[in-house]
């Protein structure tokens, strides 16, 4: 009987505690049988490198992590080989994550579209095949012969993310993964993305256009970094809740099982959790360290539209500039709301309220 997969990557310095992130948070959520199973993987820079003897051995290699994004590659590895030995024909691939553990959710989507999924007690082949994508002259050619020699086509039938950021390393990006920012080895796409978050490292990293037959959505939530994707206080938890809901209003209804009971509760049980709420409290993540990595050169990859599909890169200074939201994108019910109850709350990135509906189009949750 075919079965649902659920891969859950968490995000930077994430793992489960008191101030859980939105992956925690729907996993928790999971109906957990046989027809739905999942795994669930800690951010980058949380437990140090396997290979790390010492105390202070594990807490370099977690500086490093979060420093240079090393770690990234065995987890995508870990959660690859998660699927090796529990995908069968037929089984539905669900993958989310937050902040880097969104982006180790689309490289991993990425393998599997490059790679395919080796068949299980190939193990041996997993390191081969990531060093092979890691490359900066990625032999294709070589790739698909890999793949059609060692791997069975696998699909992902639904990827949910929030707040991809474009930066793996806070100092340097020695980790990129091709077909992260457009895979047709994707059916349903849905991206929750920050409005108010203006850190240099952590720029907003968009899909671009769909290939045919694809569903993809990103929508625009108020708040910063964690105020989309969670891991602030529960307290404090209002506006992360807002994406937490939509996310699993559009997974349900693409085949994601839910416990509905867990859900009501994560959603706003009086007793241990907050629901969601427009005019939650509104973090501040630029502040200390942060304003100094404002002034510090940063290289960026900058998608130009149009015929070629084509990237360029760049050096840039980011100054805190506000992220760029597209004409036409889709911007949540919830930041209408908020704007119409809190009369300070006027994004230098959005348009003025009363041509809100002009520039862009609201969206509302399916459920």
């Amino acid at each position: 009987m075919p079965k649902n997969i659920v891969i859950c990557c968490d995000g930077t310095g994430n793992q489960f505690g008191h101030e859980n992130s939105n992956v925690v948070k729907l996993y928790k959520t999971l109906t957990c049988n046989a027809s739905q199973i999942a795994y669930y993987h800690p951010g980058v820079g949380t437990m140090g490198a396997r290979n790390a003897l010492t105390r202070i051995g594990k807490w370099w290699t977690r500086v490093i992590g979060l420093a240079f994004g090393y770690g990234i590659s065995d987890n995508v590895a870990d959660a690859y080989q998660f699927l090796m030995r529990t995908y069968e024909p037929e089984d539905r691939i669900y993958v989310f994550g937050f902040s880097r553990g969104a982006y180790t959710a689309r490289a991993l989507c990425g393998m599997l579209h490059v790679v395919g999924l080796l068949s299980s007690g190939n193990e041996a082949l997993i390191p081969y095949a990531i060093r092979m994508l890691k490359r900066r002259s990625i032999d294709f050619a070589v790739l698909a012969d890999f793949k059609k020699t060692f791997s069975r086509e696998c699909k992902v039938h639904f990827i949910g993310v929030w707040d991809t950021v474009s930066s793996v390393g806070w100092i340097y990006n020695v980790v990129q993964f091709p077909f992260t920012a457009k895979n047709p080895a994707i059916d349903i796409a849905r991206h929750a993305v920050s409005i108010d978050e203006r850190r240099a490292f952590y720029r907003q990293n968009l899909f671009v256009e769909a290939s045919p037959g694809q569903d993809i959505e990103q929508v625009w939530f108020a708040g910063v970094h964690s105020d989309v994707g969670g891991s602030y206080p529960e307290t404090e938890s209002g506006l992360s809740k807002l994406a937490l809901q939509w996310m699993l209003c559009e997974g349900e209804p693409a085949g994601l099982l839910v416990d509905l009971q867990r859900k009501a509760e994560i959603l706003g049980s009086k007793l241990h959790y907050v629901a969601p709420n427009p005019t939650g409290p509104l973090h501040k993540s630029l502040h200390g360290f942060w304003w100094l990595a404002e002034i510090w050169p940063k290289a960026v990859r900058i998608h130009h539209p149009g015929p070629g599909n084509i990237w360029k890169n760049s050096v840039r200074v980011n100054l805190a500039r506000p992220r760029s939201i597209p004409a036409g994108s889709l911007v949540h019910t919830s930041v209408e709301q908020r704007m119409n109850a809190i009369w300070s709350y006027r994004p230098k990135n959005l348009v003025p309220l009363a041509i809100l509906h002009h520039k862009f189009r609201i969206v509302r949750d399916r459920c």
